[in-house]
């Protein structure tokens, strides 16, 4: 029976019982007036009133009734159109209990489940189907839900508590994102991946070989534009021997599983009859949200590979930077325009400046004393509050400044500890580092991590990125040292251009640090080199007295010879010595002179020596030119040139590291 009847049925019972009450009250009132002397006509009306008052409340009642009985029918009428619409839409819907067993589904759930009814899906859990337990979804905390995999299909689940007298269930709505995670995996595989690529060295090789320097670099450009046309990109010459590519980033997979093989065509293009190679050096970028972005990191990108000595690939991805190639010594054309625009630049920051702090990686060796004194003496000239952070226990330290703190004045109080140096921090204070570009390894990371500007000038391939951009990053790695690049800033930018630009002292530092690392001259030396040691003799420097800061102790005599004693060949190419003992911060040198003398062995293409000192062990390594021992130790943590480079690992035995060398080495032989 419709609500519309059942409210005329009740209408009409309440018009038979209000005639039956008039009937009733007027007998009533008969009777009163009968048998009482109270006058009818008054009893008529306190029983017309009554009834009225009756008639009254009987029409509320059945008013209420009506309202009532129709808000129940709509209700009901509503709950079985609002299960049929979520029995029958199109979103998966399913309620379970707390641990996810099934208690009923709608129809979209069913199909996604592969089931015919309800009684398919009893008794099974919701983890059968959905690749998460169910307290993960019922908790999540974000309140767009978590991303679940149902039958190959991606959903967003959306939990809702359904409270019971008896107990709690869960129900969960399955919102579809699998065209949408199509979509953007497909926006992603197509966004472009910007590149930048120079060609490293074709302009210095081309002064060495009668060849077409014209023909050459278009043999390159036809590698670059075959490489780049086999992945469905683009390429463009912006400048001479520089191009702007783009392409898929589906591809760059391809090119990370081959290792940039691009590299090694290119580096089979020689000049003329000449054995050399030419090389490019790319940097890639995929971050960033706009082409914009992704042109700015590529350059980043490119520069760091230019840094790193050229000859490979700097990727950048979200995941951080990785690194192909570098496995041939190059050298990239440098010239003193960019020195001198370099001085120019770091004058002005020092005139700034409130206050100068220098200071060099841990263990100062020549080169990084050498250069922090160099440094200190142009910062002298524009400003006078200037400290040098060094260790001042160390051996080479005393040996090298030792008549420098005696005879000249303004470098009496100028050495201090980290501490110290840490004090002096403040928010116009300019930090300089020498010698070092990881500013894990300096002398003070504290300070590094705490000075607001810096300005690193350095030799060694660059190995990591910074938290803060430097104001000047002055990262040379075909010089020779970083006393050849602070010689040749001190005499672009050192007021006047007479021989007492600065003592012979000064001088004699910086020479002894052009000395270590060339090796008395016979590695790594350009014209920029002599030309700089030249500069150095004309302020008085002695190469005899420069020689005298070399000379050995007699324990650090006996710990060469030692390692020495206990070589081993590794891959038949390979030597490797390990210091049978504790050592001393200052066997970093005898484990350096170790390695240099290692590579006088015939078919010997690289040394790596390994000292322990407390829980450190100290990796000094040393190339013939053949392999590329920064690779190697870059892989453990360590870090310098092409044919030379160290380490320093905590570990609580030598052994452990040598494991970890050995497994380096081999990766890079087998790759």
């Amino acid at each position: 029976m419709s609500s519309h009847k059942q409210s005329e049925v009740k209408s009409f019972d309440i018009l038979i019982l209000s005639a039956v009450c008039g009937a009733l009250f007027i007998a009533a009132a008969s009777a009163v007036a009968a048998f009482t002397d109270i006058p009818a006509y008054i009893v008529g009306l306190i029983f017309l009133v009554v009834y009225c008052l009756l008639e009254v409340w009987l029409c509320l009642l059945a008013r209420h009734t009506s309202a009532a009985e129709k808000n129940a029918a709509e209700a009901s009428s509503l709950n079985s159109f609002m299960s049929e619409v979520v029995r029958s839409a199109d979103f998966p819907a399913i309620i379970t209990t707390r641990d996810g067993k099934i208690i009923w589904a709608n129809n979209s759930m069913l199909r996604l489940c592969e089931a015919e009814k309800q009684s398919d899906l009893a008794r099974l859990s919701l983890t059968a189907f959905v690749n998460k337990p169910m307290e993960d979804i019922i908790t999540c905390p974000d309140p767009h839900g978590i991303n679940v995999d149902i039958n190959g299909r991606q959903f967003t689940t959306h939990p809702y508590l359904m409270e019971t007298p008896e107990r709690d269930y869960w129900m969960t709505l399955f919102d579809e994102r699998t065209e949408l995670e199509e979509a953007l995996r497909c926006i992603d595989r197509e966004s472009p991946a910007v590149t930048y690529v120079v060609i490293d060295n074709l302009e210095e090789l081309a002064q060495f070989v009668k060849v077409s320097y014209r023909s050459a670099a278009n043999e390159i450009e036809n590698i670059l534009r075959e490489w780049t046309a086999g992945m469905g990109g683009m390429i463009k010459e912006y400048d001479r021997e520089k191009y702007l590519i783009l392409f898929p980033r589906e591809k760059l997979a391809e090119c990370v599983d081959d290792g940039f093989a691009v590299l090694d065509k290119v580096r089979a293009v020689n000049m003329g009859d000449s054995s050399m190679s030419v090389t490019v050096s790319m940097g890639i970028s995929v971050c960033g949200e706009t082409l914009e972005e992704r042109e700015k990191d590529a350059a980043a990108a490119l520069e760091t590979a230019l840094q790193r000595g050229g000859d490979q690939v700097a990727l950048r991805t979200p995941n951080g930077n990785d690194f192909f190639g570098g496995r041939t010594k190059t050298r990239q054309k440098r010239t003193k325009v960019r020195s001198r625009v370099i001085a120019e630049r770091l004058v002005e920051l020092i005139t700034d400046a409130g206050n100068i702090i220098i200071m060099g990686h841990k263990n100062p060796d020549f080169d990084s004393i050498g250069a922090c004194v160099g440094l200190a003496r142009l910062a002298m000239a524009y400003n006078p509050n200037v400290k040098i952070v060094v260790d001042t226990e160390c051996s080479n330290f005393n040996v090298c400044t030792a008549s420098l703190r005696e005879e000249v004045r303004e470098f009496d109080n100028i050495f201090i500890g980290g501490g110290e140096g840490l004090d002096l921090i403040r928010s116009d204070t300019l930090l300089i580092v020498a010698d070092v570009n990881n500013l894990k390894i300096v002398e003070s990371p504290e300070i590094a991590a705490n000075a607001y500007r810096t300005v690193i000038v350095d030799h060694h391939r660059k190995t990591a990125e910074y938290d803060n951009e430097p104001e000047i990053a002055y990262i040379e790695p075909n010089a020779s040292s970083t006393c050849e690049l602070v010689s040749e800033l001190l005499e672009l930018a050192l007021p006047g251009t007479d021989s007492t630009a600065f003592t012979r002292h000064e001088a004699n530092i910086m020479l002894s640090g052009i000395m270590l690392d060339t090796k008395n001259f016979t590695r790594s030396t350009t014209e920029r080199t002599f030309s700089a040691a030249l500069h150095l003799q004309t302020n008085g420097a002695s190469s005899e007295v420069a020689r005298t800061f070399f000379f050995a102790e007699l324990s650090g005599f006996v710990t060469e010879s030692r390692l020495g004693s206990g070589v081993h060949l590794y891959r038949e190419r390979i030597a490797i010595t390990v210091s049978d003992g504790e050592g001393t911060p200052e066997d970093r040198i005898a484990a350096s002179k170790t390695a240099d003398t290692l590579l006088t062995v015939r078919e010997v293409d690289a040394a790596f020596v390994l000292i322990f000192t407390g829980n450190t062990v100290i990796i000094s390594a040393r190339s013939n030119g053949k392999i590329n021992v920064q690779l190697i130790l870059e892989k453990i943590g360590g870090g310098g040139h092409f044919d030379a480079a160290g380490a320093q690992i905590s570990s609580d035995t030598p052994r452990t590291v040598l494991e970890s060398l050995k497994s380096a080495i081999d990766e890079y032989l087998d790759n």
